[in-house]
C-alpha cells in the first residue's frame, strides 16, 4: 500500500507512519498548509516540498483546521484521480464542519443527543431565552479540542454573555448540560469498538487538581456503549472516530464524534495499538477497493 497522510507532525500521526513503514507500505506525511495546488490547462496537481503528490492507494486526512476548504478540494480531487480517501465525507457535497449539523445527523438518525440551540441574530435568541433548560454550555460551534466553552446557570448569565456578542450570535452553539464527573470516549476504527475509556469531564471540579495521567481510566465497553458508538461513528460516515457519550441520568447521549481523534492517552490507557489498528483498517480499505 502506498499511502498518504495529510496532517501536523503529531505524536499520533508519527505513530501511525511508523507502524506503515513496520507493516512494509510506503508512507508519506504532509502538512495541509505547505501543500500548493496548481490548475493549468485540463490538468490539476498537488506539490508538497517540490513533490508530486501522486499515485497513492490512500489518503488519510488528519488534522484539517482551519484549511477546511482546501482540505475538501483535495479529497475530492484525490478521488477524481483514483486515490481512495479518509475521511470519505470529505468528498461528498453534504460534508460540514459544525457542530450543530453534527447534532442535526445524530437527530436525523434517532439517536440520542443534547437538547442544543443555534440563533442567527440575538433578538432571536431573546425570544426563546425561558425555553432553553438550564445549566447550559456555551460552545464555539466550529471548535475542537473542547476551546471556547462556557457554562452558565441562570438566564442572566445567558444575556450578559450575548450581550456583549450581538453580532457574534451564530458563532455560538447553546447546549444543555449535563451534570456528570465523567464521560466515556469509544474509539472506533473502521466497523470495530476498540474500547472505552472513561474521562474527567471538562466541568470536574477535581480535574484541575488531578495529574494528566490519571484524568483517564479503563471502562467497561458495554453492548450499550459499543452500539451507541458504533451506530454515530455510521451516522457521520467517520471512519475513524473518537465518540464521545455521557450519561445522562440512566441513559447515554452522545456529545460529539471526532473525526479526527488524538489517541496516544488511550493506547496508554487502554494498552490497545490504535496505530496499528489505523494501518491494518487502511490496508484493508485499499485492497478491497483494489479487488485484491
Amino acid at each position: 500500500m502506498k499511502l498518504l497522510i495529510i496532517g501536523p507532525r503529531s505524536v499520533e500521526n508519527n505513530q501511525i507512519v511508523a507502524e506503515a513503514k513496520k507493516r512494509g507500505h510506503k508512507v508519506l506525511r504532509a502538512p495541509l498548509h505547505e501543500i500548493s495546488l496548481i490548475i493549468k490547462g485540463n490538468g490539476m496537481r498537488a506539490f508538497w516540498r517540490g513533490k508530486k503528490l501522486e499515485k497513492f492507494d490512500i489518503c488519510l486526512f488528519r488534522g484539517i483546521s482551519p484549511n477546511f476548504a482546501k482540505a475538501k478540494t483535495l479529497a475530492r480531487w484525490f478521488k477524481f484521480s483514483g486515490t481512495e480517501v479518509v475521511d470519505r465525507k470529505l468528498y461528498n457535497r453534504e460534508y460540514e464542519f459544525d457542530k450543530m449539523f453534527m447534532s442535526f445527523e445524530f437527530f436525523q438518525k434517532n439517536l440520542p443527543c443534547l437538547d442544543t440551540f443555534h440563533f442567527s441574530t440575538f433578538e432571536e435568541m431573546s425570544r426563546y431565552l425561558t425555553k432553553i433548560p438550564r445549566p447550559t454550555l456555551i460552545k464555539d460551534i466550529r471548535g475542537m479540542h473542547s476551546r471556547n466553552i462556557y457554562s452558565f446557570k441562570t438566564k442572566q448569565g445567558l444575556e450578559r454573555f450575548f450581550a456583549k456578542r450581538k453580532n457574534q450570535v451564530e458563532r455560538f452553539l447553546i447546549q444543555q448540560k449535563v451534570e456528570a464527573d465523567y464521560y466515556f470516549r469509544v474509539l472506533v476504527v473502521g466497523h470495530k469498538a476498540l474500547g472505552a475509556m472513561r474521562r474527567m469531564s471538562y466541568y470536574n471540579p477535581k480535574k484541575n487538581k488531578t495529574p494528566l495521567s490519571r484524568r483517564s481510566a479503563p471502562s467497561v465497553l458495554t453492548n450499550e456503549l459499543k452500539g451507541l458508538a458504533l451506530r454515530a461513528a455510521r451516522a457521520t460516515n467517520t471512519d475513524i472516530a473518537g465518540v464521545d457519550i455521557i450519561k445522562d441520568g440512566n441513559s447515554y447521549k452522545l456529545l460529539e464524534v471526532n473525526r479526527s481523534p488524538k489517541f496516544m492517552r488511550f493506547s496508554a490507557v487502554m494498552k490497545v495499538n490504535v496505530a496499528e489498528a489505523i494501518v491494518k483498517y487502511l490496508a484493508n480499505f485499499s485492497n478491497k477497493k483494489s479487488g485484491l
